[in-house]
């Protein structure tokens, strides 16, 4: 299981329109900006492994435990995060719906790292959360990060809760590609999705 999580304590983030100027004339997408916001992507349930000690997880999630309505429930970063500690088992027993719960809050709020978290479960059915692949699906390209144009270009490309499209798949994994991400570099191997 990957989750994105906010490099802490600061992160970058960047925005960009994305314009057709570097790419082919074919692609008239209305697309989110690029979202370059800095995250670890993470396998690991250990506090340190995410950028926290175990005191400020457990400060964290003594908030959650103990305020009906705290401050920092109004920040996406921390529903994020608590999302993941939920997801992953960081100083908690894991628990999915709590794990969605957090994440809905964070992608109430606009949260790119949110939205892609709660797709990936969404589309995966992790820890056997239902599957809902159409929501996932608008998750993510309502979703700026550079991993997201990879998984739109991916539910194009088989037809995973929406029509198949080659050529809007191929759109996709341009973007993803021209940000380096990744996936989508080794997707160019399989398929040419350049020309």
């Amino acid at each position: 299981m990957v989750y994105r999580h906010l490099i802490h304590p600061l992160a970058t983030f960047a925005q960009e329109t994305i314009k057709n100027t570097d790419m082919s004339k074919k692609e008239n997408l209305e697309m989110v900006p690029v979202n370059r916001r800095k995250f670890i992507l993470s396998y690991s349930n250990i506090p340190e492994d995410l950028g926290y000690s175990y005191e400020q997880v457990r400060e964290m999630l003594d908030i959650v435990a103990n305020n009906e309505d705290h401050e920092a429930f109004y920040d996406p970063d921390f529903a994020n995060t608590i999302g993941t500690f939920f997801e992953g088992g960081v100083g908690v027993e894991k628990n999915i719906e709590q794990a969605v719960y957090w994440y809905e809050r964070a992608v109430e709020m606009g949260d790119d790292l949110a939205k892609s978290n709660l797709a990936d479960i969404l589309r995966k059915g992790t820890q056997g959360y239902p599957k809902d692949l159409k929501r996932a699906f608008e998750l993510y390209k309502s979703c700026g990060l550079p991993y997201a144009f990879y998984r739109v270009g991916e539910f194009y490309e088989n037809g995973w809760g929406v029509e198949k499209d080659l050529e809007k798949a191929k759109e996709y994994y341009r973007v993803a590609y021209r940000e380096n991400h990744p996936l989508a570099r080794k997707k160019l191997y399989q398929f040419d999705f350049l020309h």
